[in-house]
Formats: structure tokens, sequence, C-alpha cells
């Protein structure tokens, strides 16, 4: 396995607190949500970032996938939608709601691509098993 890339960020306190991403040098602003008792709405949180992060990534995957196999296309869209969800004697638990569309193509090759860019993505692979994922 060879590292393509690594990136890091630094939680500075909870979910009233900061994330500072040392590469692109941006801080985001933690604020826990109203739905938690929070107080503001300006911010984000943890959820908003992970739905973030596997909606980018697996567009990333499935452009890859698109573009290496010689599909033409004319975008990918992702949405990503982050359920905080209490499992009784467990605890906290994601489940993510996705919606993927890829324009310029047939049905059938929107599913393909679909499915296989979820067997290629990162966040995919790491969440298989843990995080229900339910596509729209």
């Amino acid at each position: 396995m060879n590292e393509v890339l690594q990136r890091t960020a630094t939680a500075i306190g909870g979910r009233d607190g900061m994330i500072n991403d040392e590469s692109s040098r941006m801080t985001y602003e933690l604020r826990k949500p109203i739905e938690m008792d929070g107080k503001e709405k300006s911010g984000t949180d943890p959820e908003a970032l992970f739905a973030a992060g596997y909606a980018s990534c697996l567009a990333s995957a499935i452009e890859y996938l698109l573009s290496a196999n010689g599909v033409s296309y004319d975008g990918v869209t992702v949405k990503a939608t982050n359920h905080l969800m209490m499992v009784p004697n467990k605890g906290f638990q994601f489940k993510l709601t996705v919606e993927t569309r890829i324009a310029g193509v047939s049905s059938d090759v929107e599913a393909e691509y679909i499915t296989k860019g979820q067997a290629f993505c990162p966040f995919s692979r790491a969440i298989k098993g843990n995080v229900m994922v339910e596509n729209v």
C-alpha cells in the first residue's frame, strides 16, 4: 500500500469548539445544534462535516471511475443526509440517506457507477457494516 496523501485536522473543544484544517489553513467553528439544546445557528457540527466528507468522497470516486473507464458524463451530484440516531443501551449511531445522480448517462450506467463508486470510495468502505446507508 502506497500513501497518496495525508490530511490533519485538530479539534479544540467539543460541540462549541473549533476545527483547524492544517492543509487549507481554514478554521471551522463548531456549534452545538439547536436540536441538542444549542444556542446559535452559526457554525457547523461533526454530523454535517461527516455528510460533506462522505458526499464529496463518493462523488470523487464515481468521477474517477467514469474517467478511468472512458465513460462520457456531464456531472456527478451526491447529496448525503446524516441522521444521528440514538440506539438504546449503545449510544449514538449514524444513518446516511444518499441521493446520487450522474448527468449525461443512461439509468443503467448511472446505477452501475453508483454501485462501483460505493465499492471504491474510502468513506464507503470505512463505514460498511457500521453505518446504515440508504440510497434514494
